[in-house]
């Protein structure tokens, strides 16, 4: 299969819509406490916010294609000497076959070419594909966040 990875602009942000609503359907699937709070904003305003990012030079996107459709993506934010792995998705019908580790080693050089000395990232309790993932690549659990919903249940 022919897969093509670029960079994209804020403009280019829409194309990204089924992705995150993927990654939002597969932490609700995973979470292991909070089923159906993801995304914790609407999707419409995950993109504007990347968008946002994207054109104030706080964010880098990367897209996986095939045939010209987004299969997969990461964000990257760079503050300082400081990277974000934001968020990295892969459509299900292509997972298993390197894309996330494409993605990763992008982020990678990026962060490397920026004088990033220390990334951070997020992982959804209960995505145990996603730890083990970020665990080969040297990445190690550093805080446990923990929540409590207040209010009406399933709510963050």
């Amino acid at each position: 299969m022919d897969y093509r990875l670029r960079t994209i602009g804020p403009v280019e942000v829409a194309s990204l819509k089924s992705l995150y609503t993927e990654l939002a359907r597969h932490h609700n699937e995973v979470s292991a406490h909070f089923k159906g709070s993801f995304p914790a904003v609407p999707v419409e305003d995950q993109l504007d916010e990347c968008a946002e990012d994207l054109s104030s030079g706080k964010a880098n996107v990367a897209v996986i294609e095939r045939d010209g459709e987004a299969i997969a993506f990461c964000k990257v934010d760079i503050v300082g000497d400081r990277g974000y792995l934001d968020e990295l998705a892969v459509l299900p019908g292509y997972r298993g076959q390197g894309l996330g580790s494409r993605l990763m080693d992008w982020a990678e050089g990026l962060f490397a070419e920026q004088g990033v000395r220390r990334v951070e990232l997020l992982v959804v309790v209960g995505n145990e594909d996603a730890r083990r993932f970020y665990e080969r690549r040297g990445f190690l659990p550093a805080v446990l966040e923990m929540r409590r919903v207040q209010g009406a249940e399933g709510s963050c």
